[in-house]
């Protein structure tokens, strides 16, 4: 039993507080709401920095652990009347658990933080780690937040419980010296580890439960607080970093097992007959025995869906009138891809790995024979590369690396050869990639340490 907290008129006065709060962001000039930095995940932007300024990289050191609980998502940021934020969910599992902060990227200092663990305010989850990136809505001034090894709140007993289950909470007030934090969607079976994404009324967001058993994709409304929502089953396995696009009508998402699948949005979501399943394993139509577990966010360009695969491929499909998609091409990498490719021009960059101690970054063309030439290695990239640059010329690549001594990067790349042009000191692991506003580069690590370049 954990301790008793009184707490029912909090929870009351924080789900009216949340329907009634206006948009915090109303002022918001630029951000950085989402997995990839927009709604097609294409993670292009314009001015990062090529050299580190005076005064940086900032280091935050969120809690006082060392272990392998940290920020293992990518922040997501916005800029407000000129100032810069950062919104960072990290786990900080032996002292107070999940908690989400806000960060001042010109001071490098906290705005607030979500309080401890079973306290009013908190997200109320410990797990040493979080995978899911979360949902700035600048329309509305609201985060939106996935957790694992959520605490519930029982009002019979006035206790909070723990369990396996995650949850879905929504954060307002985002500008007050604390968020509103209140429920969206609680008790869901398997963990929450995909990024959550936004398209009209609705989020999406995957389950994955472990082996082979099935995980559901949800879709949720959040226009009112009712937050009714509908889900898609599989015959078996889940969903493990694998983020949703969407084109046309239809969302497009991946899975372990190698399968691509695609559902219809709005009222028919849930229907059997509102989408279909592209087998990646099927070699009579382009695809590969040993496609892989897809556990890459889906990135749209030019109405063709990219992806890669734990199978070392990078994958191209094509859309159909229907929304089906077909697989247009796919391409064999040096090592496993968790990251979701980034396209300018004709030149596509993805991360690419082996273990913790070897992989890079490497650049495919987008036609033609799909040449594959590496740009950089010698350390593991599970994260998506930010890329600034057109694809002709010189681009600039930004990266992490997720080994013993992980730091920030950035590479360039002429079209032939990459060099190294900046990196922060080795530190730790840094699984989940950069995000990047009004000239601010932002990741974390395994150490709950928080880097912001400049």
């Amino acid at each position: 039993m954990q301790t008793k907290l009184n707490l029912r008129k909090v929870l009351a006065l924080g789900a009216t507080l949340a329907m009634l709060a206006t948009s915090a962001l109303a002022s918001s000039t630029s951000s950085w709401p989402v997995y990839g930095g927009n709604a097609n995940h294409n993670s292009v932007v314009s001015g990062a920095p090529t050299s580190i300024a005076t005064g940086y990289p900032k280091q935050l050191n969120l809690t006082s652990t060392t272990g392998w609980d940290g920020v293992d998502n990518v922040p997501v940021m916005q800029t407000v009347d000129g100032v810069t934020y950062a919104y960072v969910l990290f786990d900080g599992y032996g002292t107070n658990g999940a908690q989400v902060v806000k960060v001042n990227c010109a001071t490098g200092g906290e705005v607030w933080r979500t309080t401890a663990q079973q306290t009013p305010g908190s997200l109320n989850a410990k797990s040493g780690f979080q995978l899911s990136t979360p949902y700035l809505d600048d329309s509305t001034g609201t985060l939106y937040v996935g957790v694992i090894s959520a605490y519930t709140y029982d009002p019979d007993t006035d206790e909070y419980l723990q369990n396996s289950k995650s949850k879905i909470l929504a954060l307002t007030n985002l500008d007050a010296a604390q968020p509103t934090v209140s429920e969206v969607l609680i008790n869901i079976d398997g963990q929450i580890n995909t990024p959550i994404v936004k398209y009209g009324s609705y989020i999406y967001f995957g389950t994955w439960p472990g082996g082979s058993n099935a995980g559901k994709y949800y879709q949720v409304d959040v226009s009112t607080t009712s937050y009714t929502y509908k889900t898609f089953t599989p015959e078996s396995y889940g969903f493990y970093w694998a983020g949703a696009v969407k084109s046309g009508n239809y969302i497009y998402f991946g899975s372990d097992n190698g399968k691509l699948y695609w559902r219809r949005a709005g009222t028919n979501f849930d229907s059997s007959s509102a989408g279909g399943v592209l087998d990646l394993t099927d070699t009579t139509i382009g695809g590969a025995s040993d496609a892989g577990n897809v556990r890459s966010t889906v990135m749209l360009d030019d109405g063709k869906l990219y992806f890669t695969s734990q199978g070392k491929y990078l994958w191209c499909c094509t859309i159909g009138s229907d929304g089906a998609p077909a697989i247009s091409w796919k391409v064999s990498l040096d090592g496993t891809s968790t990251s979701t490719p980034t396209k300018v021009g004709d030149r596509i960059y993805v991360g690419y790995y082996s273990g913790f101690s070897a992989g890079g970054v490497q650049c495919v063309g987008a036609s033609g024979s799909h040449t594959v030439t590496t740009v950089a290695s010698g350390f593991p990239v599970q994260c998506s590369i930010l890329v600034d640059g057109d694809g002709t010329g010189t681009d600039y690549l930004y990266f992490n690396t997720n080994s013993d001594s992980g730091a920030g990067y950035c590479y360039s790349y002429n079209g032939s050869t990459g060099t190294s042009v900046w990196s922060t000191d080795g530190d730790t692991y840094a699984l989940g990639g950069m995000a990047y506003d009004n000239g601010y580069l932002v990741f974390g690590n395994d150490k709950n340490h928080l880097y912001v370049v400049k």
